[in-house]
């Protein structure tokens, strides 16, 4: 009996499974002696990306968070003063949030600390191949936007 591997996408598949399992890993593991988690760590980055403020339900979907766990996350950093909430003067429900300098001078840190790790990661490629791979995982990073914004789970059967 012929042991035929799975198709292609299937690989794929497997691959990015694995390969998430293994970063988050090493990205727990970084983030521990910061005491942040990867949700935040991700919001704190998000939020140091963008060129104003952000609303806390975009960085929710951007993230894939729920509102509520973006909420309590804005909140904790709020109250760390890594983070300034202000009103929308045209949509009281809206609260644009945005990165103070104490903010941004930890993300600075915990991204800094990441550099050993990093550096040993990628010890044994050269520019090009980093060039090569960044172009690869724009290229998927882009696929999966579009593919998890389209995505939806199976509507439940009706019970009869």
């Amino acid at each position: 009996m012929q042991n035929n591997p799975p198709p292609l996408d299937a690989q794929l598949g497997q691959r990015l499974g694995i390969v998430a399992q293994l970063y988050t890993g090493l990205i727990d593991r970084l983030l521990e002696p910061h005491g942040l988690t990867w949700p935040q760590f991700a919001l704190l980055a998000h939020i140091a990306r963008q060129s104003g403020p952000s609303r806390v339900s975009d960085m929710a979907a951007v993230l894939d968070l729920t509102q509520s766990a973006a909420t309590k996350i804005v909140q904790k950093f709020a109250g760390l003063g890594l983070v300034a909430i202000t009103r929308d003067k045209t949509d009281a429900r809206n609260r644009p949030v945005s990165l103070t300098p104490a903010g941004r001078d930890r993300l600075m840190t915990v991204q800094r600390s990441f550099a050993p790790a990093f550096q040993r990661l990628t010890a044994d490629w050269t520019p090009d191949d980093l060039h090569r791979i960044l172009t690869d995982l724009e290229a998927l990073s882009s696929r999966l936007e579009q593919v998890r914004d389209t995505a939806r789970p199976p509507s439940p059967s009706p019970r009869a």
